[in-house]
This record gives C-alpha cells, sequence and structure tokens, in this order.
C-alpha cells in the first residue's frame, strides 16, 4: 500500500511525516504532470510497473496524470463523491466484528468486486462497438459478447446490460443474428425477456401467450400470429435503436461459459452495479432480471472472476482501445519525445483515422491516453486532447471527457 501525497509524492504505510497545508489542485496543469513523473519514479523501484495491477483510491487529481504510465489500474471509487468515498473507506477499513483490519485486506475481500466491476466496464468501454449491421465484420467465429443500453451508466462508463456466447463452436455470429437479426422470440431469450418488460408496462393480455415456447406444437393454437410479429417487430427494433456490443475471441467452449458466468456474477454482486430508476428492464416479471439490472437470469451465482480470468479478458479484449490498430500499439522507432509538435500529434490520428477507413471500418473510437502511450509522449495531454477535439467533424461524438479537458480518458467516437 502506497499513499500518494503532493509534497513527498510517494510514502508507504509506516512512513512518518510533518504536517502540511497543500494539494495538487492548487498546481497548473504542467507541475502536476512533473508531480507524476516523481512519483513514477519513485514507485518503480518497488513494482513492475508494466505488469503489476494498481487498484487507485486516490481523487482525480491524483492520479489521471499517472494513469498515461500504468498498464492495468482499476478506479473502484472514480464513480462515487467524497462523502461516499469516505464511506466506503470506512467500510473496507473495519471487519464486520468492528475491529480494525488493513486496508490491502479489506480492498481484497470487500473492494475487490467493485474494483473487478469496474475493470470489466474500462475494458470493454475502450473496446470496439457493434451494431447489427457489423456482425458480419467480426473477425472471429467464437467468442463472447457485452451488450450496452441507451441511457445505462456505470459511472462514468457505458453500463453492461447482458453478458452472452454460445455453445456450439464458430456460432458467434449466428447467435448474436439470433437476438438483432431475425425476429423470433423463440429463437432469442434475450428478445423473449425484453418483450415481457414490454407487454407488462403496458399491462398487454398477451403476456402469459408471449411468455411460452410458442414453437411447440401443443402451444401454437394460443397464438395470434399478427400480434407476436407486431411484438417481435418492436422488440428488435428497440434492441436495434438502443443497444450496441462489444466482442472478444474465446475457442473453447468451456472457458467461454465459465467466462460468461464469471462475469455476469461478478457484476450481479457488486453494490453499485444498479439500473437506473426508468431502465425498461425493472418492468420485467421475472425478478432475476430486475434485481440484476440485466437482461438475463442464469449465472448470477456462479463463482466470480478471478484475478487470472480477469487479466485473460483484458488480453483478449486488448490492453488498449481497439481504435488503435494492433500493428500500431508498440511504441514507434521513430518517435522523438522531446520534439513532437501539435502537428506531428494530428497526423498521427489522422493517421489512425484512415487505416480505420480502409479497414471498411465505419467509425473509430479514440482514447487520449492510448495516444499518449503508443506515440511515447511526456507531458503532452493537453495537446494530444486539443489534437483531437479539432479533428471532429459534425456527427463525431466525445463518449468521455471532463470538465478540465485534460484526462487520459477523453474519449471520442468519429463518423468515418
Amino acid at each position: 500500500v502506497f499513499i500518494l501525497s503532493a509534497k513527498y509524492g510517494l510514502l508507504e504505510e509506516n512512513d512518518r511525516i510533518s504536517p502540511y497545508e497543500f494539494t495538487l489542485k492548487q498546481l497548473p496543469y504542467n507541475r502536476r504532470v512533473d508531480w507524476a513523473q516523481y512519483v513514477l519514479k519513485q514507485l518503480r523501484p518497488k513494482c513492475d510497473i508494466d505488469n503489476d495491477e494498481f487498484i487507485i483510491l486516490a481523487g482525480k487529481d491524483y492520479y489521471e496524470t499517472i494513469l498515461p504510465e500504468l498498464k492495468y489500474y482499476s478506479l473502484p471509487l472514480e464513480h462515487l463523491s467524497m462523502g461516499q468515498r469516505i464511506s466506503a473507506l470506512e467500510r473496507w477499513l473495519h471487519s464486520s466484528s468492528g475491529q480494525a483490519a488493513s486496508l490491502q485486506n479489506q480492498v481484497h475481500q470487500s473492494g475487490t468486486l467493485d474494483a473487478d466491476c469496474m475493470e470489466l466496464h474500462r475494458i470493454f468501454n475502450a473496446s470496439k462497438r457493434y451494431n447489427v449491421f457489423e456482425i458480419d465484420s467480426i473477425p472471429f467465429e467464437n467468442g463472447i459478447y457485452v451488450v450496452f443500453e441507451t441511457g445505462e451508466t456505470y459511472g462514468t462508463y457505458d453500463r453492461i446490460v447482458r453478458v452472452g456466447t454460445h455453445t456450439s463452436s464458430n456460432r458467434l455470429k449466428r447467435r448474436l443474428k439470433d437476438h438483432f437479426v431475425k425476429e423470433n422470440k423463440d429463437g432469442s431469450i434475450f428478445i423473449k425477456n425484453i418483450g415481457i418488460a414490454m407487454l407488462n408496462k403496458a399491462k398487454d393480455p398477451y403476456l402469459p401467450i408471449w411468455k411460452i415456447n410458442t414453437s411447440r406444437p401443443e402451444n401454437v393454437r394460443f397464438v395470434d400470429h399478427s400480434k407476436q410479429c407486431d411484438i417481435e417487430k418492436l422488440v428488435s427494433t428497440y434492441l436495434r435503436q438502443n443497444t450496441n456490443f462489444a466482442v472478444f475471441r474465446v475457442d473453447d467452449s468451456i472457458q467461454r461459459l465459465r467466462l460468461e458466468e464469471a462475469i455476469i456474477s461478478t457484476l450481479n454482486h457488486t453494490p453499485g452495479f444498479k439500473a437506473h430508476a426508468d431502465w425498461l428492464g425493472n418492468s420485467s416479471t421475472e425478478a432475476e432480471i430486475r434485481d440484476s439490472g440485466m437482461w438475463l437470469k442464469q449465472g448470477l451465482d456462479a463463482p466470480r472472476i478471478t484475478t487470472d480470468e480477469l487479466r485473460f479478458v483484458r488480453d483478449q479484449v486488448g490492453n488498449f482501445s481497439n481504435a488503435i490498430p494492433l500493428n500500431m500499439q508498440s511504441k514507434p522507432d521513430s518517435v522523438i519525445y522531446k520534439k513532437t509538435s501539435a502537428s506531428d500529434i494530428r497526423s498521427y490520428i489522422t493517421n489512425l483515422l484512415d487505416q480505420s477507413r480502409q479497414r471498411g471500418e465505419h467509425t473509430c473510437i479514440l482514447v487520449s491516453g492510448d495516444i499518449h502511450r503508443t506515440m511515447g509522449l511526456a507531458n503532452k495531454m493537453p495537446s494530444v486532447c486539443n489534437a483531437m477535439y479539432k479533428l471532429m467533424r459534425p456527427g463525431d461524438t466525445v463518449l468521455h471527457t471532463t470538465p478540465s479537458g485534460h484526462s487520459s480518458t477523453i474519449k471520442i467516437e468519429y463518423q468515418l
């Protein structure tokens, strides 16, 4: 456990210092960058910066200039106000018996769920998103999909509302088409569950028929085919207009099923992982859907994700946003660290957009911290952010930013 100090940089738990009245908030951004470099210099002899995982509990002023140098990290308190942060830390610092426990142990026992949930959202929010029209462009046949829904957030991230996979080999794309292309509720539990919520919310008397498997011969006599087709079309339209998804490759079927339930259970058991009050799923008759905030009922109480499993997911999705091509993720040999100009940064970003366009992609999501790290820059975060903003055109969207505009998590979706 280390403590970040505005005056001393990096402190250890048992270090003793004299009181001081000084915070990083009093410093301009460039001075905070200098402070971060000093902290990292102190940290390197104590940790493996490239491979260790860091759980950061400090506020944004203290972590935003450090994050570009860290490969694996989570921010379990990022979405909390100061009062909520203090409350969470107090829970971690005290065991159920009221006896003080070490912060390190309590983070692993009580805070790991929050950290893992936040890390899963960070990973998948940085991943390439697909919609119904892009399923065939997925470059692999086996994997897991993670669905996001308009209006649902977890902290500063889009909230995951469904995790799914397939049992038979080479069926990922076909399974996605079952959900997003084919308008058949008996072929997609996702369509069926959304329809249940819609019909229950509307107090529609067709709900009991919708719930049964109407593909069975003994149930056909109950079906109003015109009514059912209209509902299936309505649900499918809702899905296409309000959801998109990320995918990652997992070839082994047993591993796919295990990771699916591990992610689901981790999300379900995280206290802060909640649906918004107006989420459609709150109208479901299914308690599992209402309580979990996800469009599913299976895997909710499975063993949660392990450190090794989380690392595997992170590596499969990619440590950087998939918007940065794989062949661009290593530092270019030609980078001249101290002499990179604003024009160089703009050219680099333009090149990324051109490469995505040449691959036939419709959008490209870029993250400022990824660009800063990949170009091997030092103290250039404002220049990267400014370049990203200047390259925006009508239709482009800022997916995440901060009031200062200088965060390492600025994320923009460019239309190609």
